[in-house]
């Protein structure tokens, strides 16, 4: 029995790493063989965050690997386990394939991609692809889903079977040592370049809380080309694993703002599961998967407009223990319901299903 994991991407993508690239040991351990198929590799991800969109060659090369994986390779395996889509902004015809050639296949999602097509500014791109996630999750026979928002889709498209697994952390790595003497209050955000606007939602509220406190905002992963659009006190620090954690455990608070619009009720909320992952209270928007994660004044604050984002950093600024009480109570959430050794039985479980 053999798997093939079609991965988005390869390990510097974040969805990728934690949607499919953290089980794989498992997998192995489970006695599945299996081999995987990023569909852009770590130097094509490098070229994009450091100097835009990557030539037109060199994608349309990486498609074709694809196309050529699936159409070529398929039949020598009994599994297919797909993230998001094979092609994106593609019809489904390679998903339609699978199902004429009775080849099964699980696909996974972390993020309300649908919305990319359905919502599209440009009338042709709705038209002729606003439901195709709808057939790809049709025809699938599994359907994985990070957060309510997408199981809900997914149920009303017609999935065969669905089964929610959030976004998890192997709590193995999430240690905070003793915390190193600060002269400031640090409010942490983490992120990626595709994600940095969101901060941008938040800007003049952490203007002025800055402006008024001993505070500055660290901000990890975010997109140096939005730098000067930042009206707070900031530090940019760029995203390694090796210390992603270690910057992690420095913050007092981390935060995770978002717009409230249809593609962001999708979010599985990660940056708050490795948050709370390091014992911080967190503050969020009030929006999609959020609203499930944050047990608001338990271990953490949602907000719903924006002076409750200055009132509650401000509560957390004055107060040490309850910063402390809501880390533990964040942390205890973590352990039960978004952990890799909670998780793991689930994915593997749905591997068993299809092939044993």
């Amino acid at each position: 029995m053999k798997i093939l994991f079609l991965t988005k991407y390869e390990y510097l993508g974040a969805n990728s790493r934690y949607r499919t690239l953290q089980y794989l040991p498992y997998v192995r351990e489970a006695g599945f063989k299996f081999d995987i198929e990023p569909l852009f590799n770590d130097k094509y991800l490098k070229y994009r965050y450091s100097h835009g969109s990557p030539k037109i060659l060199t994608t349309l090369g990486r498609l074709l690997k694809r196309m050529k994986t699936v159409l070529v390779d398929s039949y020598k395996y009994d599994l297919l386990v797909i993230e998001y889509e094979l092609i994106p902004y593609f019809p489904a015809f390679l998903e339609r394939y699978l199902k004429l050639i009775k080849k099964n296949y699980v696909v996974d999602y972390d993020d309300a991609i649908w919305h990319n097509y359905d919502s599209h500014k440009k009338w042709w791109i709705r038209k002729l692809l606003g439901n195709k996630i709808k057939h790809v999750i049709k025809n699938a026979q599994i359907v994985i889903g990070g957060s309510a928002y997408i199981i809900d889709y997914a149920q009303k498209s017609g999935a065969k079977k669905l089964v929610k697994i959030p976004t998890s952390i192997d709590l193995k790595k999430y240690k905070c040592e003793c915390s190193e003497k600060k002269d400031k209050f640090i409010i942490g955000w983490i992120g990626s370049p595709a994600t940095s606007k969101y901060v941008l939602e938040v800007n003049n509220i952490l203007k002025n809380f800055t402006d008024k406190h001993n505070s500055v905002v660290h901000l990890i992963g975010f997109d140096r080309k939005l730098e000067n659009k930042l009206l707070f006190k900031f530090k940019i620090i760029d995203w390694s694993e090796d210390t992603e954690i270690k910057e992690i455990c420095k913050f007092d608070v981390g935060i995770m703002p978002l717009a409230n619009g249809p593609f962001e009720k999708g979010k599985c909320g990660f940056k708050l599961i490795q948050y709370m992952g390091c014992k911080k209270p967190v503050i969020a928007s009030a929006v999609g998967e959020n609203n499930l994660i944050v047990e608001h004044g338990t271990n953490g604050y949602l907000v719903k407009n924006f002076q409750e984002w200055y009132n509650y950093l401000k509560i957390l600024y004055n107060n040490k223990e309850v910063r402390k009480k809501m880390g533990e109570k964040g942390f205890e959430k973590i352990q039960k319901e978004y952990s890799l050794k909670v998780t793991k039985e689930k994915y593997l479980n749905v591997l068993r299903r299809l092939i044993m």
